[in-house]
Order: C-alpha cells, then sequence, then structure tokens
C-alpha cells in the first residue's frame, strides 16, 4: 500500500487515540505532553514530534509492566484497525509492550 505523509501521520494519531482509549494514558508525565499536541495536529506536528511519539513502546500506556495482556492486544488491534478503516484485519501477533508505536503503526498498514 502507497501511503502518504499525511497518511502516516493520520495513521499515527489512530494509533495514539486507540491507546488513549483503551487505557486512559498519555504515556507517562514525559511524553503526555507531545503526545497531546499530537493527536491534537497530526499534520502541523514537528518532525521531532512525530518521531518521538512513534518511538514510544506500547508498554509506556499500561500501568503494569506486564501489560497489554492478549485480550488487552486484541481490543487495541480491533480498535486501532476500525479507526484505520480496515476492520475485521488479522492480527499478526508477535507484538507487544514493548514494541514500539511506529512499528504496530507498520503492521496495521499493512493489514
Amino acid at each position: 500500500m502507497d501511503l502518504t505523509r499525511d497518511d502516516r501521520r493520520r495513521n499515527r494519531k489512530h494509533l495514539l487515540d486507540a491507546l488513549v482509549d483503551e487505557t486512559g494514558s498519555f504515556g507517562g508525565d514525559a511524553a503526555a505532553d507531545r503526545v497531546k499536541a499530537f493527536r491534537k495536529d497530526p499534520l502541523g506536528a514537528p518532525t521531532a514530534v512525530f518521531a518521538y511519539v512513534g518511538a514510544l513502546a506500547l508498554g509506556r500506556f499500561y500501568v503494569d509492566p506486564a501489560k497489554p495482556s492478549k485480550t488487552e492486544q486484541r481490543s487495541l488491534w480491533q480498535n486501532l484497525t476500525g479507526r484505520m478503516g480496515v476492520d475485521g484485519a488479522k492480527d499478526p501477533a508477535g507484538w507487544d509492550g514493548t514494541t514500539a508505536v511506529m512499528t504496530l503503526q507498520a503492521i496495521a498498514e499493512e493489514a
């Protein structure tokens, strides 16, 4: 799939929105301001902010370092793919709390 710069930024916002929806977290105190700013204006956000939020590990959004559980992963995947308009896309697995936002985004974009 050929995605434009704007498509990738929108998809990153979709993932961050899904994470906030699922966890109620903005990735911790150090990341919260940048996550909020990117979600507010993904197309106008500086490249450094796009890269920063993309490098965050998914686990930063969960209180328990052992999370997300399999059930939480399934829920996040469904939330994300629904927002991206690819409802029912099969989760290829192989990702967990140590996975970076940008990696899960790329997996979903290929689904």
